[in-house]
C-alpha cells in the first residue's frame, strides 16, 4: 500500500524534524500530582494542527503512521501508536468543541511521546458531533441503526490508551486541554 501525501485541500501546517542534534523535551505534572519523567534528547519531532472536523481523525492517523515509519519503527508499535492517535483525536472530535487539534510526536531512546491539544473545553456529558464511527475514519460505512451500538461501545478509549502507554497524562487549562502518552518502544 502506498502512502498519500498531504492532500493541498486539506488545511493544516506541518513541520517534521528529523534531527540528529538534541533537544531539550519538558516534563510535565499530571492533575493526580505525580510528575511524568522529564524527557531530554528527543531524537525525532513531527508536529501538525488540523482543523477538529471528523477528516481529522484519519488524516492524523496517516501523519502519526508516516512519522513512525520514517523513523523506521516496527510493526507493532506503528499500531499501538496509530490506536492512541485515534482514540485521543477522536475525544477531541467529540468532547472539546475545539475549532482545531495539534498531534505532536516526540521520538527519545527507548519511548514515543504522543501530544494532544485542543483549545476547547472538556465535557463530562457525552457531546456528539454530526456524523457516525464511519466519518471517524472507519473504513467502511455505517447504517444509521447500527450507529447507536456503536457509540454504545464508546467511553472505553482513554482506558485503551493508558493500556497501550508507560504512562498518560491529561493536562486541562483555561486554555484547552493537553493529552501526553508515552509509548514504549522495546
Amino acid at each position: 500500500m502506498r502512502h498519500r501525501g498531504p492532500s493541498k485541500r486539506e488545511d493544516r501546517m506541518i513541520t517534521a524534524k528529523h534531527e540528529h542534534q538534541p533537544r531539550t523535551g519538558t516534563g510535565a505534572v499530571p492533575a493526580a500530582g505525580v510528575t511524568l519523567p522529564a524527557r531530554t534528547g528527543a531524537r525525532c519531532e513531527a508536529l501538525t494542527s488540523l482543523p477538529a472536523t471528523p477528516e481529522a481523525a484519519p488524516a492524523l492517523r496517516r501523519f502519526a503512521t508516516t512519522s513512525a515509519r520514517a523513523w523506521h519503527l516496527g510493526a507493532g508499535a506503528c499500531e499501538a501508536l496509530t490506536l492512541v492517535v485515534t482514540e485521543l483525536v477522536t475525544n477531541v472530535i467529540l468532547h472539546s468543541g475545539s475549532p482545531r487539534v495539534t498531534l505532536r510526536l516526540r521520538l527519545f531512546p527507548g519511548a514515543l511521546q504522543i501530544e494532544v491539544h485542543d483549545t476547547g473545553r472538556w465535557h463530562r456529558d457525552v457531546t456528539r458531533r454530526t456524523g457516525t464511527p464511519a466519518a471517524l475514519g472507519a473504513d467502511a460505512a455505517v447504517a444509521p441503526e447500527a450507529a447507536d451500538l456503536l457509540y454504545s461501545e464508546s467511553g472505553r478509549g482513554l482506558a485503551l490508551v493508558e493500556a497501550y502507554t508507560a504512562h498518560t497524562t491529561i493536562r486541562p487549562s483555561r486554555t484547552g486541554t493537553t493529552v501526553l502518552a508515552e509509548l514504549p518502544l522495546t
